[in-house]
């Protein structure tokens, strides 16, 4: 069980996107077409304009993802299930406090 399958019940009755984080995650993440999203929750910041595939070690948070979501991967940052250079930009929002080996999580 992951913190997050406790405290996540309701989630996204509470956090809702800001449109200047999301333009500016939008921006930071250029030209990338394919975009792994590690710690993804309900994926609240996942731009529409590429692929992305979401990291969600809660069951709980997956739930959570709206219909028509990306698909979401249950994982950890630090074991991930693709290859090096499988995607061409990453992202990661208020979830590395989470991550076991943070270290590992971004290598």
């Amino acid at each position: 069980m992951t913190v997050y399958d406790a405290i996540g019940v309701g989630y996204t009755r509470f956090r809702r996107s800001d449109p200047r984080i999301a333009s500016r995650i939008h921006a930071a993440l250029g030209d990338a077409a394919t975009v792994v999203n590690v710690g993804a929750g309900p994926g609240s910041y996942e731009p529409l304009d590429r692929r992305v595939v979401a990291i969600e070690p809660s069951l709980t948070m997956i739930q959570q993802r709206p219909p028509g979501a990306w698909s979401a991967v249950r994982a950890i940052a630090g074991d991930l299930p693709f290859a090096d250079a499988t995607f061409d930009g990453a992202m990661a929002l208020l979830t590395v406090h989470h991550w076991p080996d943070a270290r590992r999580g971004l290598a």
